[in-house]
């Protein structure tokens, strides 16, 4: 998400927003969890272009690299998670304020996984965890983490207790019927409150023209009075 990325790309997480927004009205939706079935299905890149988008509003936003296996929130940030305290860090000695980045020119703090535990799923529901997303969540306005696929190992699905609710991230001709099934069941199994799922990875391009959404994705605004 920037100023550089195509029209249809931005309307996508600002609509993705605005459906937050709503969800929102009259109930807590400010700890999301983002995962998917499987691997490559774009769970982190959604979840930080999200976060983004909800800081355009002047939202105060945390993003915590949940994924304690495989985490990529650095490298898409680009930075070196090896230099900083994090999430493990967080838990290990309650060093808050100092395992929190702010990332300039993005408006948005990030808590990275500075190391690979042994035992994340032992960490990410322990009440050493519940407490720190208690006391995070008085000073921010929406946390969003983003956690390993939930059809490979069960550390969303653990860390679902903590949190608001859960999106589903699903990549267009990649996971299949029953990954993402079982991936709904697993999170159904501990009560989980799933508030939907993102199509990922949309070709425009193989939808008729004739199709609402084909045209909802197209249609530029900003060429509307030429």
């Amino acid at each position: 998400m920037n100023k550089n990325a195509p029209f249809q790309y931005q309307e996508a997480y600002k609509s993705l927003r605005t459906n937050l927004n709503f969800m929102a009205m009259g109930k807590a939706c400010k700890k999301l969890i983002f995962t998917s079935a499987i691997p490559g299905e774009g769970k982190s890149s959604v979840a930080l272009n999200l976060a983004v988008s909800l800081a355009e509003t002047g939202s105060r936003v945390l993003v915590i690299d949940c994924d304690l296996r495989k985490p990529v929130i650095h490298r898409y940030l680009k930075i070196d998670n090896s230099a900083y305290k994090g999430i493990i860090s967080a838990l290990a000695d309650g060093s808050l304020a100092e395992s929190i980045i702010n990332v300039k020119g993005l408006g948005l703090h990030v808590m990275v996984a500075d190391a690979i535990p042994p035992n994340p799923v032992e960490l990410l529901g322990s009440p050493r965890m519940k407490n720190l997303i208690d006391e995070l969540d008085k000073h921010y306005e929406y946390i969003i983490f983003d956690t390993p696929p939930v059809s490979v190992v069960t550390d969303a699905a653990v860390l679902s207790q903590y949190a608001d609710g859960v999106i589903l991230v699903v990549r267009q001709n990649y996971a299949t019927f029953d990954e993402v099934g079982l991936a709904k069941k697993n999170l159904d199994a501990v009560n989980a409150n799933i508030l939907g799922a993102v199509l990922n990875g949309f070709d425009t391009k193989s939808t008729e023209k004739k199709n609402g959404y084909y045209y909802s994705y197209n249609y530029s605004y900003e060429n509307a009075d030429r």
